[in-house]
């Protein structure tokens, strides 16, 4: 398996200290436990779910399948400060068995546990005798040590015994301590101001200042108060403890911390959501961990397993997810191939859970109909590309069934992540198209600028791609106006030597060639078309006119081999180059050295289009062509891109993708 990405559950809970430090290792929490309400109330807060409840309740048959056991189990009953029970406590004592239950029956690769100092110690080491000796019966190699948090970046002397386990012999060190120069100290995480309410009682304060050892030691200090009734100040804070009183603990002797300041004492970042008052927060500061040393043993532990286990077989997340990549920047606006990836992983996730993505035969013909049904939500139209374009997805450069299966492993692990990074990416090209898009309807003769109007296609490599699209609609756009203007009329005539074979196909040639049998020659007014069907451009039908002319326009930085490839797919009866100034040169001279220059119309550059466009917007004639113009391009650009103008995020509410989170699908 890929370590960088794994399942873990979350045993006591309490307000998510753990969980935190395996997330940032790219761990994925897939059940949570946790008795006390008040804590599951913050942890709810913070992660989006509410914990079940009482583990003792809890069949180990209903815990999802996972890799890493995670608990934090409760400590009272081994801790310095309580009576120091251990097993003799009912409550709290016998939860380790708990653990011991689940290990048992789902045996996870591994487990991480933490409790108090105390438990090494508890009973003359005879408790944790006992807990290593079932751990190792489970089959698991057992380490065990002792982490002060002080040693792993936070201020606060916190020492936690660490219980890891492997399932296999996996080769494992505790985390080094982290260097000085990167550790926070006690005024990284002091707030400059604090409230009032925070300041202890004169009485208090005088008290506590007469008893401190030395009394010019330098602020900013956090001091307690010990057995023998002494203050000591320290650059650091002592252990927070859930059930101290409410002094425990002073800053400068003179105030007690904040629900802020207690959290980043704990390592917890400053998004980490307070809900509760303040003696709440307080209990549970004192009963979590400090995030720093979990992560740092998580890493250890991912570090090892990565190690031990070698490359994975198949494909990473990693490679699944560049695959998935070239995709997305590839796709053109519509995204056609990426919606119906998205959509193969949405069914697996919630209709078919049994959909199996290495058997594409499975799957392939339906999920086109997926595709189209959001498509034409999304932007009103289902794909027209040929059966063998789209099978293109599932090639081994796109994203073969290997690659999907690897994506809906993800998918799964992250509650639909991976669909809602694509979304997102879709929305996000849509954004930066309405925002092209906006500029042409909102601009005027007077201040239209098309350099600007092509520049708003290159912020994004999909957008890129349309570019083609774009000089065609602006070569199109103008062609037509100046027809329109220059009232161009078509004549047909026929000869009187053959109106004899006229006649004889009259009715033909009424119905169908709109010719009049009676007339010698007919007119008609002059128009240039736009063809809007699958793989025209293949075929050269970019656009033609009624008298005659057959375009396409490319846009393209040529190489020989494109250039060739281009040459005997296209049978048009000219082709139009557009292009930057600056490849005009060589876009001519390759041509030249290919032979088949003679089948060009033209090479036509950026600055000769603008040119153009403002002699018709603002020239001579620009009172009579200029709105003409910007109305048929803009009227041409929503024909081309018709989910701009639709509500495209009604699928993206629908399912909630807003709030699906994941650090690696961002």
């Amino acid at each position: 398996m890929d370590w960088s990405s794994f399942r873990f559950i979350d045993l006591f809970a309490g307000i998510g200290g753990i969980r935190l430090g395996f997330e940032r290792v790219g761990g994925h929490c897939v059940f949570s436990s946790e008795f006390d309400e008040d804590a599951c109330k913050t942890y709810e807060a913070n992660f989006g779910e509410h914990p079940s409840g009482d583990i003792t309740k809890i069949s180990a048959s209903e815990i999802p399948e996972h890799e890493i056991l995670l608990a934090g189990f409760p400590c009272q009953a081994f801790s310095i400060i309580g009576k120091r029970e251990g097993f003799a406590n009912e409550t709290s004592g016998t939860l380790f068995f708990e653990i011991e239950r689940i290990l048992r029956e789902k045996q996870p690769p591994a487990f991480m546990l933490e409790n108090v100092r105390n438990l090494m110690a508890h009973d003359g080491g005879n408790t944790f005798r006992i807990i290593r000796e079932h751990l190792e019966h489970l089959g698991y190699h057992v380490y065990a040590k002792v982490l002060n948090a002080l040693d792993y970046g936070v201020p606060q002397k916190r020492e936690r015994i660490i219980i890891v386990g492997f399932r296999e012999d996996v080769p494992f060190e505790f985390p080094k301590p982290v260097p000085e120069e990167e550790r926070k100290h006690l005024p990284d995480v002091l707030e400059k101001e604090a409230a009032a309410k925070y300041y202890v009682r004169e009485i208090i304060r005088d008290s506590r200042l007469a008893r401190l050892k030395d009394k010019n030691y330098p602020k900013p200090y956090i001091s307690h108060e010990n057995i023998s009734g002494s203050i000591t100040p320290h650059m650091y804070s002592s252990a927070l403890r859930a059930g101290a009183s409410a002094n425990y603990i002073l800053i400068n002797d003179e105030r007690r911390p904040t629900e802020r300041e207690m959290l980043r004492l704990q390592g917890f970042p400053d998004t980490y959501k307070v809900v509760l008052p303040y003696g709440k927060v307080k209990k549970q500061c004192g009963n979590s961990v400090a995030v720093p040393v979990i992560e740092a043993v998580a890493r250890q532990m991912v570090q090892a397993l990565q190690a031990y286990y070698g490359e994975e077989d198949g494909m990473t997340r990693k490679e699944a997810k560049e695959k998935l990549d070239k995709v997305l920047n590839k796709s053109r606006v519509h995204f056609y191939k990426p919606i119906q990836i998205a959509e193969i992983l949405y069914r697996q996730r919630t209709e078919e859970p049994t959909l199996n993505l290495l058997e594409l035969e499975t799957y392939r013909a339906r999920s086109k109909k997926w595709r189209d049904s959001v498509s034409k939500e999304l932007s009103g139209t289902a794909c027209t590309s040929s059966a063998k374009y789209q099978d293109n997805l599932f090639e081994e450069n796109a994203v073969p069934p290997e690659a999907l299966e690897v994506l809906g492993r993800e998918n799964l692990r992250t509650g639909g992540a991976v669909e809602a990074y694509i979304y997102s990416r879709f929305d996000g090209k849509h954004s930066q198209l309405e925002e092209a898009l906006r500029y042409c309807t909102t601009a005027t003769p007077e201040t239209f600028d098309m350099h600007r109007l092509i520049n708003s296609f290159w912020k994004e490599a999909g957008l890129r791609r349309s570019l083609d699209k774009v000089y065609e609609i602006i070569v199109y756009s103008l062609f037509e106006t100046i027809v329109d203007e220059l009232h161009l009329k078509v004549e047909v005539s026929v000869s009187e030597d053959k109106l004899g074979v006229l006649r004889e196909f009259e009715e033909f040639a009424s119905k169908v060639m709109c010719i009049d049998c009676g007339q010698l020659v007919h007119s008609d007014a002059a128009h240039v078309y736009r063809v809007g069907v699958a793989n025209a451009a293949d075929r050269g039908l970019d656009m033609y006119s009624n008298w005659g002319p057959a375009i396409q326009i490319k846009h393209l930085t040529l190489s020989e081999e494109l250039a060739e490839d281009i040459v005997d797919s296209i049978s048009s009866d000219r082709i139009v180059i557009v292009c930057k100034q600056a490849e005009s040169g060589l876009i001519i001279s390759l041509l030249n050295q290919i032979g088949w220059k003679s089948k060009i119309q033209s090479v036509v550059t950026e600055d000769e289009l603008a040119a153009w466009y403002d002699r018709a917007l603002r020239g001579t004639y620009g009172s009579e062509m200029g709105q003409r113009l910007l109305d048929t391009m803009a009227e041409q650009l929503e024909l081309e891109f018709p989910s701009t103008t639709r509500d495209r995020h009604t699928v993206i509410e629908r399912r909630n993708y807003g709030a699906m989170r994941d650090d690696f699908w961002k």
